[in-house]
């Protein structure tokens, strides 16, 4: 099992990577389930730790592969309503899939 580490994350933000949680063909056949749920669980306390953070955030192993976790919509967006339930997603990807 890889080691994946969070990058500094480049600027401050208002997700909460909240919506739909999805994973690319990519991650689900290169990742153990339960690196899926490290990842996902050190985002999740992350956003607590902040109140909000970057839509975007990205994570390395030892092997220099580089995993990007994406939220779709922002606490404003959310809460502004021109955005439906569908819409609400966060993606974990590997960068050459993006």
């Amino acid at each position: 099992m890889a080691t994946w580490t969070r990058q500094l994350q480049e600027r401050e933000g208002d997700y909460f990577f909240s919506g739909q949680f999805l994973i690319t063909a990519g991650v689900q056949s290169e990742l153990s389930p339960e690196e899926v749920l490290i990842i996902y669980q050190n985002v999740q306390a992350f956003v607590r730790e902040q109140n909000g953070i970057d839509y975007l955030q990205v994570f390395t192993d030892e092997e220099d592969r580089k995993l990007f976790f994406i939220d779709q919509l922002s606490k404003q967006m959310i809460e502004s309503g021109d955005y439906t339930e569908e819409h609400n997603i966060c993606t974990l990807m590997f960068a050459h899939e993006y």
